[in-house]
């Protein structure tokens, strides 16, 4: 049985999202934070073409938004070979057509050309990498939606923070930096 819920997302998507649930957003090992100064280069293996066309052309918008670190470019440049793999077969779908007609002893039947059934499996490939990516157009808008979201509102009452409210020496104390709710009933 597979794993109930959403699946995890890493954190440098969360914060691009915003933390409108103010949750404690867990850090990425330095390791797999990308690093700003250097490009992510595609690896060896993606060669010349169509495909490193598509990392050429998204490898920088993606790194932009944060969403592409080294660790991440075995990954993408699987989704930028499928990508023009997939391309492959619509240029060939183009020029012989999506169904073929064969003889058989009861009469000619109609089937699905081979190019089609692979077309058709690459894009639910590509579909769920476009997720990952945020390469979608819905992924992106939730990102908007969460990041003005989380702009708009700091504060239920006062619009600032809890943390940033001035105390008195005779104060309680306020709440743990991390916006815990357990502070406020007590």
């Amino acid at each position: 049985m597979g794993r109930r819920g959403p699946k995890p997302e890493p954190a440098s998507v969360k914060l691009a999202k915003g933390n409108s649930g103010r949750r404690p957003i867990g850090k990425e090992p330095a390791t797999l934070i990308p690093e700003e100064s250097k490009a992510v280069r595609p690896p060896v293996w993606l060669k010349a073409g169509k495909g490193l066309e598509v990392w050429n052309r998204l490898a920088p918008r993606i790194a932009a938004m944060k969403l592409l670190g080294a660790a991440d470019a075995e990954t993408f440049a699987r989704y930028c070979r499928n990508f023009s793999r997939w391309l492959k077969m619509q240029e060939r779908l183009d020029k012989v057509g999506e169904i073929y007609e064969i003889e058989t002893a009861s009469g000619k039947v109609r089937r699905a050309d081979p190019s089609f059934l692979i077309s058709d499996r690459l894009e639910k490939a590509l579909i769920a990498a476009e997720a990952n990516f945020g390469l979608n157009p819905a992924e992106r808008q939730r990102i908007f939606a969460a990041r003005a979201a989380a702009g708009a509102s700091a504060d239920l009452f006062s619009g600032a923070s809890p943390a940033a409210a001035p105390t008195s020496p005779g104060a309680a104390t306020p709440p743990d930096a991390r916006g815990s709710a357990v502070g406020f009933l007590q």
